[in-house]
């Protein structure tokens, strides 16, 4: 995933997110596949998915296959790796603009996450400290 100035145009909105679960759970798909899937939960016009599915390929999250008559689209990062770069992309941009009432809110809600949660966030405070030494 690409860098942007405001980590907020990194986030997908809502129908995105929908149409992104989608293909995570697909792997491979046409536009018609994807609004068939969306369609089940609500009413929503082929080319809105069409327009979405651009918009997402445009931003480098999913892969377009122009070879066959009906384009086939599959995801261009995982999950995983959506999620864990959009979480760090917001949380720099808060820590860089805002780094004391990001850090106490942080802080704060550490008691909520479970055990492999703080394990990993102190893993993540050594390596930092390691780097700034």
């Amino acid at each position: 995933m690409t860098r942007r100035n405001e980590p907020l145009e990194a986030l997908l909105g809502p129908l995105e997110q929908d149409v992104m679960e989608v293909m995570w759970r697909l792997g491979d798909a046409t536009v018609r596949d994807v609004h068939g899937e969306l369609v089940r939960a609500r009413t929503i016009a082929y080319t809105t998915v069409m327009t979405t599915m651009g918009r997402l390929a445009s931003k480098g999250l999913l892969q377009r296959d122009t070879a066959g008559l009906a384009h086939r689209y599959r995801p261009a990062v995982s999950r995983e790796h959506y999620a864990t770069s959009a979480v760090g992309d917001v949380l720099t941009w808060l820590l860089d603009r805002y780094p004391e009432p990001a850090a106490a809110y942080l802080a704060e809600v550490v008691d909520d996450v479970d055990a492999v949660s703080l394990e990993a966030l102190k893993e993540a405070v050594a390596r930092r400290r390691q780097q700034e030494q």
